[in-house]
């Protein structure tokens, strides 16, 4: 049977504090800055008003991911968003064995193109040298990992000691919510590439204070 305690970072992401101007658009044009944006929807009553979220969907996790640590925080229409993980995912939820998200969809998808660098403002970790988020380079320097169920306590001193053990390591961050509450994910990024292969070897689908780690190189880092 498989660990429920792995953690399952769908293609969907959440945005929250829209401006009321803010169209579908608008959220293609600032979101498809971390990748190619397949799906954008804002949220609206009976009236034909927003109701000030919406959400985006990319062709991979790790696009979303990138799109929450990057923009989480952004400004966007004069409002900093709120982006986090769309917990309603339907690939989650099927990978756990639920229903699947509901079928409604906006009439038309918008489908991004190209990948540039982001420009987002803060941050969603919590820096393990002090700093913002690093700035994104629009393609992999092979020097940072992805790590996704890290144990709710852990903060990023715990997780950059724990990757030093096979090599030096940069910075680390655990993504959290504006509530401070650690998400379960964040990235550890290296001095060499080397150690950041061997951190992939070593961690990759092991077990952590009951919880199982999947550890990839980052693609957009």
């Amino acid at each position: 049977m498989e660990d429920q305690s792995t953690i399952r970072l769908g293609k969907r992401c959440f945005v929250g504090n829209l401006a009321w101007k803010t169209s579908w658009q608008d959220l293609k044009d600032k979101f498809r800055e971390c990748g190619n944006v397949v799906y954008t929807n804002v949220m609206r009553d009976d009236d034909g008003r927003s109701k000030g979220w919406g959400i985006v969907e990319f062709e991979s996790p790790e696009e979303a991911l990138h799109a929450i640590q990057t923009l989480n925080g952004a400004e966007l229409g004069g409002r900093r968003i709120l982006v986090r993980e769309d917990r309603e995912d339907r690939d989650v939820k099927q990978a756990d064995g639920a229903p699947g998200a509901p079928a409604e969809r906006a009439p038309r998808p918008a489908r991004g193109a190209g990948r540039g660098a982001a420009n987002g403002g803060r941050g969603a970790g919590r820096g393990g040298r002090g700093a913002g988020a690093p700035e994104a380079t629009g393609e992999s320097s092979g020097l940072q990992v992805v790590v996704q169920g890290i144990p709710w306590a852990y903060t990023w001193r715990e997780l950059k000691d724990m990757f030093a053990e096979v090599g030096g390591v940069d910075r680390a961050d655990v993504v959290t919510g504006y509530d401070g509450r650690s998400r379960g994910y964040g990235t550890v990024k290296f001095t060499t590439k080397e150690a950041a292969e061997a951190a992939v070897a070593r961690y990759h689908e092991s077990e952590l204070e009951g919880r199982r780690l999947a550890v990839f190189i980052d693609r957009y880092q």
